[in-house]
C-alpha cells in the first residue's frame, strides 16, 4: 500500500470562490488574509483577541462524514491553516447578485449600525442565527438573538435597533447559505481531496497536516518543538500578541474521528477536535447542569472553533470546565508511538502548567463516566460578567444521597491555587452529614480556610475567600430544588 499523497497548498472557498493557499499566507490570521490578501475589507479587526466580533465570518469544513454545519467563528484570531477543505463567508458573501440579504436589510431598516466599525460581525452572527432558525423551523426571539450576538460588541446602538432587526427577520426571505455556498459541485471537489494529508513550509515555519494518527504521533515522537494547534482560540490571542511564536504545527484536523462525541451507558468520549458547541449541544438532555455551564462558557464563536480538551490540556487554574469534570472522574487518553493510556484528569495537573503527559504524546481525546443514582451537582464560574469574561472563581460539587445523609462527595475549585484542585477535607467534611444549609455553610468556612488564592486583576484574595464560603451557601439551595427529581447524568 503506497503513502498517501500530500499537498503543498490548502484549498478554501472564499464567498464561492475556491482558491488555494500556500507559504506564508497559510500562516496568516484569517481576518487579516481575507483583508490584505483577498482584500474583502469588510471583515474588520479591532481586538486580535476574539473578544468583540468585529472580525465574525461564516465557516463550514468538509469532513469525512459531510459538512459541517455553517457557523460563526472570529477570524482574528484563527489561522488560515485550519481551514483547509472550508467554505467561508464574508459579510460580503452575504449579499445576493446585487440584492442584500434579509439580515442585512433589517440592519439597514431598523438603523442596527452607526459607526458601522461593528456592523459586518453583527450581519455574520446573525446570519448564523437566521440559518439555524429557518433549518430547526424557530422563530427569531430576542432571548435567541441575545445568545447569538453575545460575543459581538457594540460601542454605539445599546443594541436595541440590532435585536429589533433579528427579531423582525423574515425567514421566508432569507436564502440558506447552505444552498447558496455548499453546492454538490463543491462538495466533489473538496472530496477528491479529503484524502491527502498537508505540509506547508515558509521561511521559518512549517505545517504538517497528517491524515493519519499514526502520522501524526510519527511526526510528534521526531520533533520536541513540534506545537500541536486545535482551535486557536487561546493560541491565536498569543501569536497575535507577539508572547508565542509557532515555528512547527501539528494540526489534527483531518484525522478521523478526533472531531466526534459519542455516548454509551458507561458515559462520553469527547474526541480531541471537538468543538465547545458541539459538547454542548450533545449534553443538553443528558447533563444540563454541564450543558448550563458551557452556556456561559464563551461568546458562540469561541465555542463554535475552540475545543474542550483545548481547555482541558491549556491547564489554566481558571480554566471553566476542569472542575466539572473533575468531579465527574474524567480520564484523558493519551497515544504515542510507545502505545495508549489514560491519566485520571484528578492526576494529571501536577503544577502550575506541569502535567502527567510526555513530550511525545497526544492527547485524542477525553472520557466522561457516566454517574448513575441519586446525585446532586453544581457548577459555577464566578466572573465579573456573566458572559464573555475569564472567571475569577470556579467550583464544582457533586454529593450522592442516602436518604437525607451524604454518602458521597466531590467537590474541586479554581482559581485559589496554581492549579484547579480537588477538596479532599471538604469531601471529608461533607461524608455522613445532613443535608441542610449548616453542613454547607461549614464546608464553605473549611474550603475557605484551606485555599490560598493570590490577588490579581481579577479578583483580590479576599474577595476570593469570601465568594467560596458563599459558593456553598448558594449550592445548598440550588441542589434542594433537585431533591424532588434525582438526575441519571452523561447517559446519552
Amino acid at each position: 500500500m503506497g503513502q498517501i499523497a500530500k499537498r503543498n497548498h490548502l484549498i478554501v472557498n472564499v464567498n464561492g470562490e475556491t482558491i488555494k493557499v500556500s507559504g506564508e499566507e497559510a500562516f496568516q490570521p484569517l481576518a487579516q488574509f481575507l483583508r490584505n490578501t483577498l482584500h474583502k475589507p469588510g471583515t474588520k479587526v479591532v481586538c486580535a483577541e476574539g473578544d468583540c466580533g468585529a472580525c465574525t465570518v461564516v465557516t463550514a469544513t468538509l469532513r469525512q462524514d459531510g459538512w459541517t454545519p455553517l457557523r460563526a467563528i472570529n477570524s482574528c484570531i484563527a489561522p488560515v491553516y485550519l481551514f483547509d477543505l472550508s467554505c467561508i463567508v464574508t459579510v460580503e458573501g452575504m449579499k445576493h447578485a446585487e440584492s442584500l440579504s434579509e439580515v442585512q436589510n433589517k440592519m439597514r431598516e431598523f438603523h442596527g449600525g452607526q459607526c458601522g466599525f461593528c456592523t459586518p460581525g453583527m450581519v455574520c452572527s446573525m446570519a448564523q442565527l437566521a440559518e439555524d432558525c429557518k433549518e430547526s423551523k424557530q422563530e427569531v426571539t430576542e432571548k435567541k438573538a441575545r445568545n447569538y450576538l453575545t460575543g459581538n460588541l457594540c460601542r454605539c446602538t445599546g443594541y436595541e435597533p440590532i435585536l429589533k432587526a433579528a427579531t423582525n427577520l423574515d425567514l421566508n426571505k432569507w436564502e440558506s447559505l447552505t444552498t447558496r455556498y455548499l453546492t454538490s459541485a463543491l462538495t466533489t471537489h473538496f472530496q477528491s481531496e479529503i484524502d491527502a494529508g498537508v505540509e506547508i513550509t515558509s521561511e521559518n515555519k512549517k505545517l504538517y497536516m497528517p491524515a493519519t494518527l499514526s502520522e501524526a504521533l510519527q511526526i510528534k515522537a521526531m520533533s520536541k518543538q513540534v506545537r500541536l494547534v486545535a482551535g486557536a482560540t487561546d493560541l491565536g490571542v498569543l501569536v497575535n500578541k507577539a508572547r508565542t511564536f509557532l515555528q512547527e504545527i501539528l494540526v489534527l484536523n483531518k484525522i478521523s474521528g478526533v472531531h466526534t462525541v459519542n455516548g454509551s451507558t458507561h458515559g462520553i468520549l469527547i474526541g480531541a477536535m471537538a468543538s465547545l458547541t458541539d459538547v454542548e449541544n450533545f449534553v443538553k438532555s443528558a447533563h444540563p447542569e454541564l450543558k448550563r455551564l458551557l452556556h456561559i462558557f464563551a461568546s458562540p464563536q469561541i465555542k463554535n472553533q475552540g475545543t474542550l480538551l483545548g481547555n482541558i490540556l491549556n491547564g489554566s487554574p481558571i480554566g471553566d470546565s476542569i472542575p466539572a469534570l473533575m468531579v465527574l472522574d474524567a480520564e484523558i487518553q493519551l497515544q504515542s508511538t510507545r502505545g495508549a493510556r489514560t491519566v485520571k484528569l484528578n492526576d494529571y495537573y501536577q503544577g502550575y502548567k506541569v502535567f502527567d503527559k510526555a513530550e511525545d504524546e497526544i492527547a485524542t481525546g477525553i472520557f466522561v463516566p457516566t454517574l448513575k443514582g441519586n446525585y446532586l451537582h453544581r457548577y459555577f464560574k464566578v466572573s465579573l460578567r456573566k458572559d464573555l469574561d475569564i472567571s475569577a472563581v470556579t467550583c464544582a460539587v457533586v454529593l450522592k444521597l442516602d436518604g437525607s445523609h451524604i454518602s458521597e462527595a466531590r467537590v474541586a475549585m479554581g482559581g485559589v491555587g496554581p492549579t484547579v484542585t480537588r477538596m479532599p477535607s471538604v469531601e471529608a467534611h461533607f461524608l455522613g452529614k445532613s443535608f441542610n444549609e449548616m453542613t454547607f455553610a461549614a464546608a464553605g468556612a473549611l474550603a475557605s480556610g484551606s485555599i490560598k488564592p493570590i490577588s490579581d486583576l481579577r479578583a483580590s484574595a479576599e474577595y476570593r475567600h469570601l465568594v467560596t464560603e458563599n459558593l456553598f451557601k448558594k449550592c445548598f439551595h440550588e441542589m434542594k430544588t433537585e431533591l424532588s427529581s434525582p438526575l441519571e447524568v452523561l447517559c446519552p
